[in-house]
């Protein structure tokens, strides 16, 4: 497990630049964090005029340039021929979950340990529900990640068909909260895998999730743009 601070933290286990380059993995981190400043901040007029000019400037400078295919939507391996590294953090790098590269990513770590898939969490206020809390709907796609990477590290990816999730206690911001998913069953073409979030001991979200194997056609027809 890395101990940068989430926010720096590029992968667990490799410390990868995800094909990319430095570059980009500072840039994305970047934006990542003027992303969560201007959530907080309490900057008016000049201050404000100055950043708004300067992020305008940033956004022609990399809108100029845009990938194609595949690559664009974040696709980095193939569901059913499997992955080569076991590390959700190097073959999810443009998730916007966990993708390092997609600066909409919260701050959530993900590895694995035998069949099941860990992970920690540390959200700013960016991703607030009620006050001092994560909002609902980020543990909810926190938990379909969390539970798609389960399938993908067996080798049995699939997409989601349902997500239940059970909010237990209110999880927190800014503080840790550990991860932790496991497979529960098959059926078929049906993939059903639970999860937990936990803070200070105490189990504040489960979830249970079915899961569709990946279907080649499906896969095949989705648009390379």
């Amino acid at each position: 497990m890395s101990e940068q601070p989430l926010w720096e933290a590029p992968s667990a286990a490799s410390g990868s630049d995800y094909g990319a380059g430095a570059e980009r993995l500072a840039l994305a981190g970047a934006a990542r964090r003027v992303l969560n400043a201007v959530r907080v901040t309490a900057a008016t007029g000049d201050a404000v005029a100055r950043a708004t000019d300067l992020l305008e400037q940033a956004a022609l400078l990399v809108e100029a340039e845009q990938m194609e295919g595949h690559h664009r939507q974040g696709v980095m391996g193939d569901l059913e021929a499997g992955f080569e590294s076991r590390d959700p953090m190097t073959f999810f790098p443009y998730s916007p979950i966990i993708g390092r590269l997609n600066p909409v990513s919260p701050p959530v770590e993900f590895w694995v340990e035998g069949a099941e898939v860990h992970g920690r969490m540390n959200l700013p206020a960016v991703y607030a529900g009620p006050p001092g809390l994560v909002h609902g709907g980020i543990i909810a796609e926190v938990f379909d990640e969390l539970l798609g990477v389960v399938n993908v590290v067996n080798e049995r990816g699939g997409y989601t068909g349902t997500l239940k999730v059970v909010y237990r206690r209110p999880t927190p911001l800014l503080s840790d909260v550990a991860l932790r998913a496991w497979p529960a069953g098959s059926e078929g073409r049906k993939l059903y895998v639970s999860g937990e979030m936990v803070h200070a001991g105490v189990v504040t979200a489960t979830a249970e999730g079915i899961f569709v194997r990946a279907n080649r056609q499906l896969i095949d027809d989705l648009p390379h743009r």
